[in-house]
This record gives C-alpha cells, structure tokens and sequence, in this order.
C-alpha cells in the first residue's frame, strides 16, 4: 500500500468512534498491511484496556481470544476457550436446578482454569466477590488477566483444593488443560477425551481421531501446594459463601471432605461436576442431602460415555426465584466493541468509501502509537501457490466454502472444531501421508497460512531435491 492510500485508510479508520488514533504499516516484504489502532478509552474500553494489559506484559505467554462478538478474554488455546464459553455462556450449565445468585455474591470457583465461570458469575451478580483457586500457573495467570481486564472482584489462589495441607503430584495437559488434575490416568483420561469426541456429530472413529486425542493429552507433571477450603475461608474472611463451584478432576470428593461444620453450615449453594467411579456420584450426593441440600444432577449427552456428572446442590431456605437472571436477560457493563466486531465494522467502512480499495490484511490495538512493531510477521502462504499449498485449500474449501480460502483465514472462526480438525488431518494425511500436518498445529495457529506453511515445510526432502534436480536438467537442456 503506497503511502498516499495509506494515509486515506488511516483518515478513513479514524472517523470509527471507538478508534482515536491509527496507523498503516506493511510486512517485511511489502505486500501484508497491518493496521494499528489505538482505542477510544470510553467508547471501547475493553480493547483499550487489553492493550494497555498486553503493552505491560501481563499476557506473557497467553494470547487473546474472542470466542463471541461480545467477549474478550485471555486464553491459552482458542479452542479451550471457546469450549469453555461454550459450556458456561451459551450452554448455561453450571445456572440449573435451582442455582441462583443474589447481588453481590460471594464465590468459590474452585478448579477455576481462565477465569471464564468468575466471568459469569460477575455478570450475574453486580458486585460480587470470587475467590478463584486454580493450581495452574499459566490457567491462574489468564484468570488473574481477565478478571482485571473485566473489572471483577476476584482473589485468585495459585493452588489445588483438597482434605488437608499438603503438596501433591499434578498433571497439567497444556494442549487440554480442562482434564488436568492431581488424579490425572493417562489411559483413563484418553478413553473420557476420545468418548467425549465420538459423541460429536459425524464424528468417526479412526487413526486421526487417535492422533489428535494423544496430542490433545500430552501430560507435563508437576508439583503444587494443596489447601482446604476450610482455611481458604478463614484466611480471606468468608463468614458464608453463596456458591461454591468445584469443577477439580476428580478430586471432588477430597475438597468437601476439606469443609468443617462451621462452615459447611454457611455455603448456600454448590455446583460440581463429579467423576463417577467406584460410586462417588452416590456418595456425593448422600453427604449433600446430609448436609441440608436439595440436590438434582444431570449429563451433559455430550458426556453420555464418560463417568463425568453435573451435580446441583441448594438449602431451600437460601432460594432465591428469580434472583439470577437467564443468560438472555444478563446485561454486563458497556465494554464496546471486541476486536473481531471493530475489526468487521472497519473493513466495511474501507469498502464502503472504494469498493476496489485495499483493506489491511490484518489488525491489532495498542495502547499508543509509539507501541507500534515496526516490522510485521512475513505474510502467509498464497492459497494454491504450490501443488501442497492447492491441495490444502482444495481440502479447505471443501470444509469451509471457496471464499474461506484466504491466507488470515482462521480455523475456529471459521466454525471449525476438534471433530472439524479430525476431518481436515485425514484428508491431509491421505493424500501427502501422516507426517504433513501435526494436530498441534491446528490449535495453535490455525489460519489457513499458517497451516499451508507448515505442509509445505514438512514435504519430503527427496521431493525438493527431485524438484532441483528436475529443474537444473531443464536449465541444462537449454544453455
């Protein structure tokens, strides 16, 4: 983009209310244009604070992640994080059976990962204050990130939830860190992630299925300080607690059994997921009704062929009809426009002003300009650049539509899933061989360039040399 049209896209892109500043640069080769923008701090506060957030270093490791048009969160892997919100938002899974929140709750989340329930429960309940234990380093650090992001009154706990004060041996899958837990059996936990899939429609099982489970449970082991609930009450003042949420991987049974019958008597409400094995469910739910509770539970059909169960627990007395509202009357704080909703709004802008104009291939928020990168990432692939990079996009299209064939084009924007990507590796596979792609990839970066990079940087040392040698004999023939 020359610098006169730039200079207009700049213009044009700042006359959106949420953007007060921008700027246009291009890829180290010329062609990928990024555009830069700087957030309005009261008509887009989300972003701008996300900017400020990442220009601080605060999300380290973690990338950003916008699993709908109205949240922004911090996450280790996007497709975990639309999981979760998945699971918590649009599902409504854990606000069933009776399970309310007065205002200005208090709550435990216990097994909390990201922080996505904290969110939940702070749209539900204005003012409330969470406690967000999480054992995680790399879970507790996006927890942390996205309740400041969101203004939310939450104390997250950098450790595990059990029957006393101890240390214990935890297994952490990055690649699949819902699972990850003290009680953590590789064989068993393969076989709950496979079930889980093969309940998914269309899914089939096969070798893909089997590749992407075992790169899913990849296992990192670690040591980390376990506490009781019982201290985490007393230490941070919590005379009562209006929901306890424990969602801890088959450790449910210990942190109940970390609750004293003083404070037993002041917890309203539980939500849990329980693992079933050697009949906890019943038990489970024996020492709920003992303590006082109603209690109901349920599986999720998604979960029909795993142990795993969602137990509601509430006292009568501490019900409150109509208290939390439906996930389609929650109402948050006006937070403007996440990324992928400005990002839209622009480019319609920029075509509306030139039909014909060149739209930046790529954008991003900073807090200022001075925090610009001066050099943008080399751009990606050409779709059907090489023979490789055309049979990828030939598979693309096919699960996406031609359009979707764009080098920025994102798997889970796009729609795509874990069963999506079981389907595009066996296309892959069958046609250049099980080594072209690694699962990993998908859920890492998955846009379309990135993913035809990868193919091609993975084709078969003989094809190249082949390639050189074929082309060599023709500069041969015709000196």
């Amino acid at each position: 983009m020359d610098s006169d049209r730039a200079s207009v896209v700049t213009q044009l892109m700042c006359k959106h209310p949420a953007v007060t500043e921008a700027t246009v640069t291009s890829g180290v080769d010329g062609r990928e244009t990024v555009a830069w923008l700087v957030p309005d701090q009261s008509r887009a506060p989300l972003l701008h604070r996300a900017a400020v957030l990442e220009a601080a270093g605060r999300l380290g490791t973690l990338g950003w992640h916008e699993p709908a048009d109205d949240l922004r969160v911090a996450g280790v892997n996007r497709s975990e994080t639309d999981f979760l919100h998945r699971e918590i938002f649009a599902q409504n899974a854990y606000f069933r059976h009776g399970i309310t929140l007065p205002p200005s709750a208090v709550v435990v989340d216990a097994g909390a990962n990201i922080g996505m329930f904290t969110l939940a429960v702070a749209q539900r309940s204005p003012g409330a204050r969470v406690i967000a234990v999480e054992p995680v380093a790399e879970l507790a650090d996006a927890a942390a990130v996205n309740a400041e992001l969101h203004g939310v009154d939450a104390t997250v706990l950098r450790c595990g939830l059990g029957r006393a004060e101890s240390e214990t041996e935890f297994t952490y899958y990055p690649n699949n860190s819902v699972m990850s837990g003290g009680f953590a059996e590789a064989d068993e936990d393969l076989d709950v992630l496979r079930a889980y899939l093969l309940t998914g429609d269309g899914a089939e099982d096969g070798a893909q299925l089997d590749r992407l489970v075992t790169d899913r449970m990849t296992a990192v082991r670690r040591r980390v300080p376990t506490t009781t609930l019982t201290h985490i009450a007393a230490e941070h003042g919590l005379t009562g607690i209006d929901l306890l949420k424990i969602d801890v991987e088959k450790a449910e049974a210990e942190v109940l059994e970390g609750i004293d019958d003083a404070l037993w008597s002041g917890i309203d409400r539980i939500v849990m997921e329980v693992h079933d094995i050697d009949g906890r469910l019943a038990s489970v739910l024996g020492t709920l009704r003992a303590q006082g509770f109603a209690v109901a539970h349920e599986q999720d059909p998604r979960l029909a062929l795993t142990p795993c169960h969602n137990v509601y627990a509430y006292r009568p007395e501490a019900a409150t009809p109509g208290a939390c509202p439906s996930t389609e009357t929650v109402k948050s704080a006006y937070c403007g426009p996440t990324l992928r909703v400005l990002e839209r709004e622009l480019r319609e802008l920029l075509t509306q002003w030139d039909p014909s104009a060149e739209v930046p291939a790529r954008f991003a928020v900073v807090p200022d300009l001075d925090q610009v990168t001066v050099e943008s990432p080399a751009p990606a692939a050409v779709p059907g650049s090489t023979p490789r990079t055309a049979l990828l996009a030939e598979i693309w299209a096919g699960l996406f539509g031609p359009e979707a064939v764009q080098p920025d084009a994102d798997f889970f924007d796009l729609g795509g899933d874990s069963l999506t990507a079981v389907r595009l590796l066996a296309q892959v596979e069958g046609q250049l061989g099980e080594d072209a792609l690694t699962p990993d990839l998908i859920f890492m970066d998955g846009t379309f360039g990135a993913l035809a990079a990868a193919i091609e940087a993975s084709a078969p040392a003989q094809a190249s040399t082949a390639a050189g040698a074929h082309q060599a004999g023709g500069e041969d023939r015709s000196s």
